[in-house]
Formats: C-alpha cells, sequence, structure tokens
C-alpha cells in the first residue's frame, strides 16, 4: 500500500479506536475566568481500552454540553496539552523506607531524570514518606532546585506510611490554592494536575485512611498515578493499582529499576497527550453551579461522556466599583492580620489532663493527681518523651486518638490502642484491637497485670510502668 494511503487509512481508525468498548473519557477540569470570559478550557483523558492515551482525534469529535442545552456550545480549538503549553502540575510521592535502599541510588537519577526532562510551565513537588510524610520540595518551576533536592532524599526509614504521603501530596495542592501568611495571593498552578507515586504499595499505620485519599483525589479531579517496584514482596502492590483505578490514574508494574524509568516515561507522556478543550461558553456569570459536559461523538460507535459541575465567576458591569470596594476590603483585611499578628498573646493555658482543672502552662498534670496516683506510666522514647501520666479512674486509654487519657504521637500506633485498668492496687493492660499489638517487656501480649518497672512498647513509643504499691503476689506473668 502507498504510504499516503497507509496513513490516510490509520487516520480514519481513530475514531473506531477511540469508541471501542472500555474506552473512556474524563474531565480532570475546567476553566472558567472572569479575566477570559466569555473563553473557556476543559481538560480530558481520552483512554484506550489498554489504557494508553488514545492521540490525534479531530476537533470535530468533540462536543461540549452546558447547562443542560442539548446543542454543543461552539468549540475553538482542540489540541494536546504538550501543544498547547499551558504546562501541568505534578507531585512526586516516593516511598523513602529501608525496604527501597537497594535501589536508592537508581531510584533518585529516575526521580531527578523526570523531574529534570518536564516543561518550562510545568511546576512540579517531591514528597517523600517513611515513618511520616515530609515534603522535600514544594511546587516550583525551578526544575533544577528540585531534582537537586531530591536526590538527598534519605531511604532509612523504619516505617511505610504510603497514605500519609498521599495525603500530604493532596495538602499541597490545597495550599497552593489558598492565600498566603500575609495577604499573599495564592500560587497559581496550571490546571492540569497529577500525582505519582513510586512505592511498594505497603503501609504500616497511616493516620489517613485509604479511603479518604480516594475520596479527596476524586473530588479534586487529581489522578494518582503509580509505579509498583518491591524489594521484599508483592504482598502490597494491590493498594497501587487500586488508588490508580479509584482515581482516574494509571498502574505500572516495574520489576526492574529500568522498568521505572519507562514507567515514568510512560506516564508523563500521558498527562502531555490529555486533550485541552477550548470553547465558547453560554452561561452567564452569576457565580452559580452549572454542569458542563464534554462528549466525543462519531458515527462509529455510542458516543463517550463525561460530566463535571462548575462554578462560574461572578461579576456586574461596574468594574470600577468592583476594583473600590475590593481595595477597602484589602486594605481592612491587611489591618485586621497586623492587628492580629502583632497584639500581645496571653500565656497559653492547659489543663490537668486527668482532672480538667486549669494549670500552669509547664505542666500537662496537676501535682494533686501526681501525688494521689497509685501509679504512673512515664514516656521513655517516643515524641513525647518526659511526659508522666498518672494512672487514676477505672480506666486509661491509651492511643492516637485525641479523646484518649494518654494521647500518642505516633503513626504506628492505632486510635484505640489500648487501655489500662485500675481495680486497686492491680493494673492491667489489655490490647484493644490495635494493628501493632501492645508489648510488655519485649512480649507481646493480649493482656496482663503490670508489675514495678515494666516496660510498655506502643508503635514506636515507649513507656515505663511505676507503681507505688506491689503487685498482687498471686498475679502470674503472662
Amino acid at each position: 500500500m502507498h504510504p499516503g494511503k497507509f496513513i490516510a487509512a490509520g487516520a480514519l481508525l481513530l475514531p473506531s479506536l477511540a469508541f471501542a468498548a472500555g474506552a473512556q473519557l474524563s474531565i480532570q477540569q475546567v476553566e472558567l475566568s472572569q479575566k477570559k470570559w466569555p473563553h473557556a478550557k476543559g481538560y480530558v483523558n481520552v483512554i484506550s481500552t489498554s489504557g494508553t492515551p488514545i492521540q490525534g482525534l479531530s476537533q470535530d469529535l468533540f462536543k461540549v454540553y452546558e447547562g443542560g442545552n442539548t446543542d454543543s456550545s461552539k468549540i475553538e480549538k482542540v489540541e494536546t496539552l504538550e501543544a498547547a503549553q499551558t504546562g501541568a502540575s505534578i507531585v512526586i510521592v516516593v516511598q523513602a523506607s529501608g525496604g527501597m535502599m537497594p535501589i536508592q541510588d537508581d531510584l533518585k537519577k529516575a526521580v531527578t531524570a523526570f523531574v529534570n526532562g518536564l516543561g518550562e510551565k510545568d511546576q512540579v513537588a517531591v514528597v517523600d514518606y517513611a515513618e511520616q510524610a515530609e515534603t522535600v520540595s514544594p511546587f516550583s518551576d525551578d526544575k533544577g532546585d528540585v531534582a537537586g533536592k531530591a536526590g538527598k532524599v534519605t531511604f532509612t526509614g523504619k516505617s511505610f506510611l504510603l497514605y500519609d504521603g498521599l495525603a500530604q501530596a493532596l495538602s499541597l495542592f490545597a495550599s497552593a490554592g489558598a492565600p498566603g501568611k500575609g495577604g499573599q495571593a495564592a500560587t497559581s498552578l496550571p490546571a492540569a494536575k497529577a500525582i505519582i507515586v513510586i512505592s511498594d504499595g505497603r503501609d504500616n499505620g497511616s493516620a489517613t485512611s485509604d479511603e479518604k485519599i480516594y475520596s479527596d483525589a476524586f473530588k479534586r479531579h487529581i489522578p494518582i498515578h503509580c509505579v509498583g517496584h518491591s524489594e521484599v514482596g508483592d504482598d502490597g502492590l494491590p493498594n497501587l493499582e487500586t488508588a490508580a483505578k479509584r482515581t482516574g490514574g494509571t498502574y505500572k508494574a516495574a520489576q526492574t529499576v529500568d522498568d521505572i524509568n519507562k514507567a515514568l516515561t510512560v506516564i508523563k507522556d500521558y498527562i502531555n497527550k490529555m486533550y485541552v478543550v477550548s470553547w465558547k461558553t453560554t452561561l452567564d456569570h452569576d457565580g452559580k453551579d452549572h454542569k458542563v459536559e464534554v462528549a466525543m461523538e462519531s458515527d462509529a460507535g455510542p458516543p463517550l461522556r463525561s460530566a463535571m459541575v462548575v462554578k462560574t465567576p461572578n461579576y456586574t458591569d461596574w468594574i470600577r466599583i468592583g476594583i473600590w470596594v475590593a481595595a477597602i476590603l484589602l486594605v481592612l483585611i491587611i489591618g485586621v492580620v497586623i492587628y492580629v499578628v502583632t497584639r500581645p498573646k496571653p500565656p497559653p493555658v492547659r489543663f490537668c489532663a486527668v482532672c480538667k482543672r486549669a494549670q500552669m502552662p509547664e505542666w500537662d498534670v496537676c501535682l494533686f493527681c501526681l501525688k494521689s496516683a497509685k501509679a504512673r506510666v512515664i514516656v521513655q522514647k517516643g515524641a513525647t518523651k518526659g511526659k508522666t501520666y498518672p494512672l487514676v479512674g477505672k480506666v486509661v486509654s491509651m492511643g492516637s486518638a485525641p479523646e484518649n487519657s494518654v494521647r500518642i504521637m505516633d503513626g504506628a500506633v492505632s486510635g484505640k490502642h489500648a487501655g489500662i485498668a485500675v481495680d486497686g492496687n492491680k493494673f492491667e493492660i489489655v490490647d484493644l484491637g490495635s494493628k501493632n499489638g501492645v508489648l510488655v517487656n519485649g512480649k507481646k501480649t493480649a493482656r496482663r497485670f503490670l508489675r514495678n518497672g515494666d516496660i510498655i512498647t506502643l508503635g514506636m513509643t515507649e513507656f515505663k510502668f511505676e507503681s507505688t504499691v506491689a503487685a498482687p503476689d498471686d498475679e502470674a506473668e503472662d
């Protein structure tokens, strides 16, 4: 066949491929601003049954229906994100636990190469996680600076809080969209958004649940693209597949380090091949919610559709009045901020964790409760090292939730981890169904009576039990 005829035949097949069973169209974001009114933009992914972007679709295939109208609004242009050169905002999440240490050098090279290969308009941030999630670099268009910070990540963590890492990545988008301190304007990020996580999929006690991650990412229209590589077994990899599927992202299994580089290249191509659909809106700029639907329609098959509810800007023709009002409000806001920041702050007053009476700022527990308690636990290792908690009442609850008598700031501790039952001179610790169990003197136990000097370990936090009374002689150790 003549090459020209072959290309023409391939072009004719594109609509058929797009409308094949299992192909999907999804709207990631819609831009409607007063500055560019009435021109609108929609960022749309068209994905084949194999999970790859379908390229080369013509403008004639796209339709935009607004506010329930049956006639399409006028489409002005359809191009890829790469061609539009509007950039994307991307957060890379890296598992920095010891499980990734064997490939740490290659992994850092892969991340830095990916960052350095991004476009001029792209904004990129890096988050790592192990015992906790940390922002290695906030959003920036300085790729060299971000890559340099990513190259300094250490892989020595003993925990792997995957969902806390993803929560930190989502928070960066929220922070960028909110005003900064001192009345600073919000950071303007490209409308196309994505999170890329490189992980083995394991999680051993994140404070954030997986369902919250899926819900938040879905509501914000931020797909999570996952690169799965494990040096310790494949048990956690299905978690990554689920995260990608639930948020509209992609999952790429990486058996080798070279596969990580290939997966990042595929995901970058996925983002760059997103379609940017520009049209002239017919909606009212009334500040209300309106339904916007983007569709692909062809005789080759049933239409592909995706809808999103967006809020239009609310403004009048009295532009000058609006500017004056805004200026006055800004002055008032700045005045309030200056007053709040500069006014004298009263010293914080804490309350006794046991009797709830007001105490001096430096005390967590009042002297009365300390003296009246027959036993106490002292934090020997952990975020609150040195703190003392008297064991008074019938039950002393221990866990990471704020309502506990002994609140433990430790990602490896469950919300309701353990409880100490107080019965006269007897103090019995009970595991309340925690994920990581209760250790007494290094031995895991479901329940046992405590003796003076016992060491209690919950997650990564260690307590010493001290008692002023002798333990009953008839209570044997478990």
